[in-house]
């Protein structure tokens, strides 16, 4: 039987866990044994170093859809596997997690939510201090029509958004370009759903965003090397943009290194929110996708043999 470490083992799935242990010895501390499956989330990345522990490893088992926390170069190198929930799009489709927290992000921002708790919280009761706007009737420009973006521009529709979208292939639901500069003209808010790889690596920057509306939004709950962030900073000091809410950033390993999280250390503004990266990260969607993964590892195996 092979060994199975789990490298961030508070509070996963008791049934992928009762899934795993069918078919091998699973461990979520420390032990001598030799590992040959390990199970990863977004807490360290997984380059040389990490890999250079574990000499025996042959799969890597993480329940995400982007990779960019994982060296796949020095994954390939070593013959480990990636075994992930990228291009499972019909077990995706059933996940509301991350567009969920999508739409929190935007009511959030656009409403002043987080300074308003805040207010209240040290005795204050001042309404038009907090005075937010609708999401009705704005233009909404997603950014990539894959299974979130789409789970986005249906909820969006129920708050009688107007909702383009850009993306490398023609939408027939929903009014779409493959041309960006013309898919975010006159947008309201921007909501970045695209995957990170080198073509989209720094695609928002400020010319992007300076075909947008001014005092426009930005939502990102894809990856943050998609937003240029010095850009983002930028264009918030100049009054371009009127609020960014972001789950990710540029430097998760290292957000002092962020523009961004450095701008709300020094001006603490009310109209940047950010969240650690928690998209996915509900009871109901990290049971589904750990088990998922569980299984797709099982039957990995059992197609090896």
């Amino acid at each position: 039987m092979i060994n199975i470490f789990n490298n961030e083992p508070s509070e996963y799935s008791y049934k992928a866990i009762s899934i795993l242990e069918t078919i091998g010895n699973y461990y979520d501390t420390h032990t001598e044994k030799p590992i040959h499956a390990i199970i990863t989330r977004l807490h360290e990345r997984v380059d040389s170093k990490f890999l250079d522990r574990f000499p025996k490893l042959q799969f890597i088992l993480t329940a995400t859809t982007g990779l960019d926390h994982i060296d796949q170069v020095e994954c390939q190198n070593r013959q480990i596997q990636i075994i992930s929930l990228k291009g499972e799009f019909e077990f995706l489709a059933s996940i509301a997690a991350t567009a969920e927290h999508t739409m929190t992000l935007m009511l959030s921002l656009l409403r002043n939510i987080p300074a308003a708790v805040e207010h209240v919280k040290i005795g204050g009761w001042d309404r038009m201090e907090h005075k937010g706007h609708e999401l009705k009737n704005k233009n909404l420009c997603i950014l990539g029509m894959g299974r979130l973006g789409t789970q986005i521009a249906q909820i969006a529709t129920a708050f009688q958004m107007n909702i383009k979208c850009f993306d490398n292939k023609n939408i027939k639901e929903y009014p779409c370009s493959t041309d960006l500069m013309k898919a975010l003209h006159g947008s309201d808010i921007l909501s970045i759903h695209l995957p990170y790889d080198s073509s989209t690596s720094g695609l928002i920057g400020e010319k992007q965003i300076l075909e947008m509306n001014p005092a426009s939004y930005i939502i990102n709950t894809s990856r943050g090397q998609i937003l240029n962030e010095h850009d983002v900073v930028s264009c918030l000091i100049s009054g371009q943009l009127a609020g960014v809410a972001v789950d990710v950033l540029d430097q998760e390993y290292n957000i002092q290194s962020s523009p961004l999280w450095n701008y709300i250390q020094n001006t603490n503004p009310k109209n940047v929110l950010i969240t650690p990266h928690i998209g996915g990260c509900t009871y109901e969607s990290m049971e589904a996708t750990e088990s998922f993964i569980a299984e797709k590892f099982v039957n990995i195996l059992k197609e090896q043999q």
